[in-house]
């Protein structure tokens, strides 16, 4: 949820610095002055499910994990016209930190994490290669967002039959990894 005051580094305890152990990627995007407003707003964490910390200081917007205070992605955004594109953007790459991955996901997840948690557009969220769609799908986002962000978007009813439906997919996946 957007916070009426802007995020700022004394906002979260514990933030850690982006490692050297990192990866350049090659973000293509564009933000309109209002969508740039908004990011610079960022995101704190109301609730222990969500997980991620957000804040912009001098046109840098930084991407933290709330329960450790790792820097994960970070990426400079640069006034052109009257928007404000991607400069240089990096993931973090320290496996003791993140073992999230590869290059074009992590592009694909900073996106969608600014989108969905800063800019409240919806669509789905984007799997890692080793992951199909299916229950691993659930579990994958809650791990990513938490089980906050998912049931405001999306409430569900709880019946017998759903969850010994999706017991079932869940010991399927697991057998097949």
């Amino acid at each position: 949820m957007l916070q009426p005051d802007r995020a700022t580094r004394q906002s979260w305890p514990n933030l850690k610095p982006l490692p050297d152990q990192r990866s350049r990627l090659s973000l293509q995007r564009v933000f309109t002055e209002q969508e740039y407003e908004r990011i610079c707003l960022g995101f704190v964490p109301e609730r222990m499910e969500d997980r991620w910390f957000m804040f912009t200081e001098a046109d840098t917007f930084y991407v933290h994990r709330s329960w450790t205070g790792y820097c994960i992605y970070q990426l400079t955004l640069i006034k052109d016209g009257t928007n404000y594109v991607v400069g240089e953007a990096y993931a973090n790459r320290d496996e003791n930190q993140y073992s999230g991955g590869n290059d074009p996901y992590d592009e694909k997840l900073l996106i969608f994490l600014i989108d969905h948690l800063l800019l409240r557009q919806s669509y789905p969220m984007p799997l890692p290669a080793h992951l199909h769609a299916g229950i691993a799908t659930d579990l994958h986002f809650h791990h990513t967002l938490g089980a906050g962000q998912k049931a405001e978007a999306e409430p569900k009813q709880l019946t017998l039959r759903g969850m010994l439906g999706w017991l079932w997919r869940w010991l399927i996946w697991l057998i097949r990894r």
